[in-house]
């Protein structure tokens, strides 16, 4: 995992609290939809961030 995106992704959720992955991926135009759900799912699976569903769409949270 790149250590640079993953510290961008972790201060924004830490930031936002809150924030809907479609909005998360606005802030990361270097990368692809495939290479952030990646970082996604590893800082997941880490528990430094939750990933829930809402209706249809998903949305990230500061781990508590």
């Amino acid at each position: 995992m790149n250590q640079q995106p993953a510290k961008k992704l972790l201060a924004i959720v830490h930031e936002r609290k809150c924030i809907p992955l479609e909005e998360l991926l606005l802030h990361f135009p270097e990368l692809t939809w495939n290479q952030v759900f990646s970082l996604v799912d590893d800082l997941s699976r880490r528990t430094l961030i939750c990933l829930r569903r809402r209706g249809f769409e998903y949305e990230l949270r500061a781990h508590s």
